[in-house]
């Protein structure tokens, strides 16, 4: 795992300290924040003991985007519905474009792409999170702190990678991989409304120390 080089990354309680030090009750007001929440329509991700990972995906995001919102942050969805971005007929590749030309449009000061992970190996469990190769890992590092914090599960770290959504787009940007599907347990954990509220807590509490960074 990479180390983060953000103090307020590694605090117990980022939210509490934020409003306890800064003492705003709206943190995140003129921040403009992208949710991504991946796959959807004919791209399901992965399938398994009848769960989808779209369907997760787009779940944790609505909650995390009414919590965002609450703080004064614009939030802007890339999907809203079990859609896929891009015209019928067209290649992965243009639904992946499409839903960076949503941030780039909107002059989003970050870009956080929320999906869950699926291997061949079903007794792996946790969390990681991605960020562009060659940029920074601040955001990427504040979500996955934040994350491990709230959910108290592996902590598998935080990693470059030349994810399409990542790589093209220009402001900071991190995709989250929130857990397993592929694990019997973790796949029930993902499908819980109250362990959903906890990822959007922990997805929150990161946005607002990435921003504390800056």
């Amino acid at each position: 795992m990479l180390h983060c080089d953000c103090d307020a990354c590694h605090q117990k309680d980022v939210g509490g300290c934020y409003y306890g030090c800064v003492g705003v009750s709206k943190p995140l007001l003129n921040k403009i924040v992208v949710l991504d929440p991946g796959h959807g329509g004919i791209y399901s991700g992965g399938v398994h003991y009848g769960f989808r990972e779209s369907d997760i995906n787009l779940s944790v995001a609505l909650k995390v985007r009414k919590k965002l919102a609450r703080l004064g942050a614009t939030v802007i969805m890339t999907r809203t519905r079990d859609v896929n971005l891009a015209p019928p007929g067209s290649a992965l590749d243009a639904d992946l474009q499409a839903r960076v030309d949503v941030a780039k449009t909107s002059g989003a000061d970050i870009f956080v792409s929320l999906h869950v992970d699926d291997v061949p190996n079903i007794n792996l469990v946790g969390l990681a999170s991605y960020f562009p190769e060659g940029r920074s890992s601040g955001l990427a590092c504040a979500i996955q702190a934040s994350l491990v914090n709230e959910i108290c599960t592996v902590d598998n770290g935080v990693s470059p990678a030349d994810f399409y959504v990542l790589v093209h787009n220009d402001m900071p940007a991190a995709l989250i991989e929130m857990g397993y599907l592929s694990n019997p347990a973790e796949a029930l954990c993902l499908m819980d409304n109250a362990y959903q509220k906890l990822l959007a807590d922990g997805i929150l509490k990161g946005i607002i120390s990435y921003f504390l960074c800056q």
